[in-house]
């Protein structure tokens, strides 16, 4: 992860840089190479790859974009699900909301606490055999359908450990009315499958050997998340009803293979 010392490099550079063009100082920061990313690794595993710093003239480095697949048996894996139907559902009612007890977002922490809850639903890999790196922008491309008009799908990836801990590193939320851009809003029908396709985050990160990659979805989580009535009605700053509960669902099968897609680096 993303360790203490790391910071202070940040900060050195961008005092150098300030230092350049705002003082005038002459201390080669045109000659550096304009990207330096830092790639986290496992903490406390000695020989683990990873948590080093990188130079390029570029942002992201070439990748391969590999898609990891929500299996029916809350399996992740690269394989693309060939049962003609099936499904994963849970209850989501902003009335009684799963809690992720945070109002920022919480950075490399175990979030078992949340995954755990009762209508939070996780699909995890296979023991790593050999260190996977995961350099970019995570993508992701879900099959829903919901009870409701409109509600919430939240996203996380996680790195599994060794010994059970479930570490954050990237999460979005995505609001239903808005799967077909943000420029304007068309409510779900109630019972039919809806594509949804958005950006979870950017990350540079080295699974290690015997670790596991986890994608968890959820529709609440309080405070950290907004609440949404799931009316359909209009947003607005403050909530002025209950909302109504609802029933989504995760569709991975032939059909509707929901998936992540993580940039690899090889």
């Amino acid at each position: 992860m993303f360790p203490e010392n790391a910071f202070f490099d940040v900060y050195a550079h961008m005092t150098k840089w300030f230092n350049h063009y705002l003082k005038g100082e002459d201390n080669g920061i045109e000659k550096d190479t304009p990207v330096k990313y830092y790639v986290m690794g496992a903490c406390g595993e000695a020989g683990a790859p990873g948590n080093i710093w990188r130079e390029a003239k570029d942002f992201p480095p070439a990748s391969t974009a590999a898609d990891w697949f929500l299996q029916p048996d809350g399996k992740l894996t690269p394989k693309k699900p060939s049962v003609p139907s099936a499904s994963t559902s849970y209850a989501s009612d902003p009335t009684r909301p799963m809690i992720l007890n945070t109002v920022g977002f919480p950075g490399a922490r175990d979030a078992r606490a949340f995954e755990e809850q009762a209508e939070v639903r996780t699909w995890t890999s296979d023991v790593l055999s050999e260190p996977l790196e995961v350099t970019g922008r995570i993508k992701a491309e879900v099959f829903v359908s919901s009870t409701a008009k409109d509600t919430d799908f939240v996203l996380r990836v996680t790195d599994v450990y060794p010994d059970g801990r479930s570490i954050l590193l990237v999460d979005y939320p995505l609001r239903a009315r808005y799967h077909e851009g943000f420029d304007h809003q068309k409510l779900l029908v109630p019972g039919q499958v809806t594509k949804l396709a958005w950006d979870i985050g950017w990350v540079s990160i080295i699974f290690n050997k015997g670790h596991r990659v986890r994608i968890t979805i959820a529709s609440t989580g309080a405070p950290y998340f907004e609440p949404n009535t799931q009316t359909g009605g209009p947003i607005t700053h403050f909530v002025t009803e209950p909302g109504v509960a609802a029933i989504n669902t995760i569709w991975h099968d032939a059909k509707h293979a929901s998936r992540v897609v993580l940039p690899t680096v090889k």
